[in-house]
């Protein structure tokens, strides 16, 4: 398949995954799942999607329960709304890229006040454990 024809199911599957979990679904479990991106084999069997939320790894295995079980009806509402003859099998994926940029941020913010002579700020997990 065209690589551009794929990209454009990339985004438009992304996309819809990404109003779906925000409107239609009531599972609290999915609450905070992002949608960050979606890859399609080049037959377009198979849809890895990207996600993120930000928690605990308890957080994240609840998530990925909630989405093993929406994915069929995910995938049919992917097929009907995209008119796809054959809709993807969904397959999740966690992506860890905002938990890294966070801490990137946290060692910066760090850095810079030990530059500074100031004392280190407290970071999120040890205001939660101070709490």
């Amino acid at each position: 398949m065209d690589p551009i024809a794929r990209a454009r199911i990339n985004d438009a599957i992304r996309d819809l995954l990404a109003e779906m979990l925000q409107t239609r679904l009531q599972d609290p479990r999915l609450r905070e799942v992002t949608v960050t991106a979606v890859e399609v084999t080049q037959d377009l069997s198979v849809a890895t999607v990207f996600y993120s939320l930000l928690g605990d790894e308890e957080k994240r295995h609840l998530a990925e329960r909630g989405l093993q079980r929406v994915a069929g009806m995910l995938r049919r509402e992917i097929a009907h709304r995209l008119r796809l003859r054959n809709a993807p099998e969904l397959r999740f994926e966690f992506d860890a890229s905002l938990e890294h940029g966070r801490r990137i941020e946290t060692l910066l913010r760090e850095w810079h006040a030990e530059q500074d002579g100031r004392p280190r700020p407290a970071t999120d997990d040890e205001e939660r454990h101070d709490a």
